[in-house]
């Protein structure tokens, strides 16, 4: 078993954070495995902000309580620009959520990159196998007494950043008592969400990482050598991409970067395999992406899966709709590509030591891990051969 070798190797650094020094030596280490393997490989380098999950919504939450609280005092003209301050906030922090490759934060930018095994514009049919290098920061938000409410907490403290611009609006209908109501409200959920979020910020550090993202980036290495030293056994019209994102904790910016700069070179029928969080629980393949905008995965991929989990014993591999964060799926998806992500999650679908210090290797199942290289090296070839009849299917068509 190939993968537990590479994650005993990742596990060495004791961090990976996004766009920090320790995830570009990650990258390295990742480049020069595929290059020994025989990979041709491309590093893209790129520049992007740190810790997203806590500065984005802290920032738009800021400026939302700042347009909020100036509302009380009634000027038409100054209110007018509140709301439009405000919404133009919502609207970022939608973008944001949407999958969409915009900047939307403010913060000073740092050197991150994307490790790929190069590949040409061609009549090919690929399969990018793609797995993130980056780890997050552990905090009171991911503290196991709070992990489960997330959720709820996310749910009420964008419903209070809602409540301001529809109290804006109530005040300059003159709806002064319903306008004091909702700003009141909001702002009250906006303050309790700027301190929430300025303690994790502030108190957080980065987790080792070795379920996220060690576990899927050993997997789709282990993968890569069995591909490259195997390829007489898979079609010889479907090519096989491997990618190894950085700063996807960050707001999937690598895979913004990739799909920003190569996809012009992807056919649109490309299908994407997204690797994350692999190391204990469950083998899980999600169905869909997004908090806000759900995006389907791609149907064949969902169909091949569907197909393997038929045949493999009861409950041994599971299927659930999507989770609460993104994954890099997201930006596949949301620029038109078949994409699906595999992660292992319990029955409940919690993620095992989630974001929290307890994430270490010893904490990996390497029974699961070793089940699931075998599992997806045999989904990567039937997809390929799918895509390849699929191919042949079309030409007789034709003919």
């Amino acid at each position: 078993m190939k993968s537990i070798d590479y994650l005993k190797e990742l596990s060495k650094f004791e961090h990976r954070g996004s766009a920090t020094k320790n995830e570009r030596k990650a990258a390295d280490y990742i480049a020069n495995e595929l290059e020994g393997m025989g990979y041709e490989v491309v590093k893209q380098e790129f520049k992007t902000t740190r810790d997203n999950l806590y500065i984005l919504p802290l920032q738009f939450g800021i400026l939302l309580f700042i347009m909020g609280a100036a509302s009380f005092f009634y000027d038409k003209f100054l209110n007018a620009l509140e709301l439009i301050i405000s919404l133009i906030s919502i609207g970022f922090l939608i973008l944001e959520l949407s999958g969409k490759s915009f900047e939307t934060s403010i913060m000073p930018k740092h050197s991150s990159k994307n490790v790929i095994t190069k590949f040409e514009k061609s009549d090919k049919k690929k399969i990018i196998v793609s797995a993130h290098i980056d780890t997050q920061k552990g905090s009171l938000m991911f503290s196991p007494k709070i992990v489960d409410k997330l959720k709820m907490i996310y749910n009420i403290g964008y419903l209070g950043f809602a409540l301001i611009p529809v109290g804006i609006v109530f005040g300059l209908l003159h709806l002064y008592l319903i306008s004091y109501i909702v700003l009141g409200i909001g702002l009250l959920i906006t303050f309790a969400m700027i301190v929430f979020l300025l303690t994790c910020e502030i108190g957080g550090k980065y987790t080792n990482g070795a379920n996220d993202n060690g576990s899927g980036t050993s997997l789709a290495l282990a993968i890569a050598d069995y591909y490259i030293n195997n390829k007489e056994n898979f079609p010889d019209d479907v090519e096989v991409i491997f990618l190894f994102t950085g700063s996807e904790e960050t707001g999937e910016r690598g895979m913004k970067y990739f799909l920003k700069r190569y996809k012009k070179l992807l056919n649109k029928d490309t299908q994407f395999i997204v690797l994350d969080n692999l190391g204990a629980g469950k083998l899980t393949y999600l169905e869909g992406e997004g908090m806000i905008f759900y995006k389907k995965a791609g149907e064949m991929l969902i169909d091949v899966a569907d197909e393997m989990r038929k045949e493999y014993p009861n409950g041994v591999v599971q299927k659930m709709k999507n989770l609460l964060l993104p994954t890099d799926a997201l930006p596949v998806l949301a620029n038109g590509f078949c994409g699906i992500t595999f992660i292992s999650m319990d029955d409940n679908g919690r993620i095992k030591n989630y974001h929290w210090f307890t994430d270490t290797i010893d904490n990996i199942d390497s029974k699961l891990l070793r089940y699931e290289e075998s599992f997806l090296i045999e989904y990567v070839l039937r997809v390929s051969k799918r895509i390849s009849s699929q191919i042949k299917e079309e030409a007789l068509k034709v003919e």
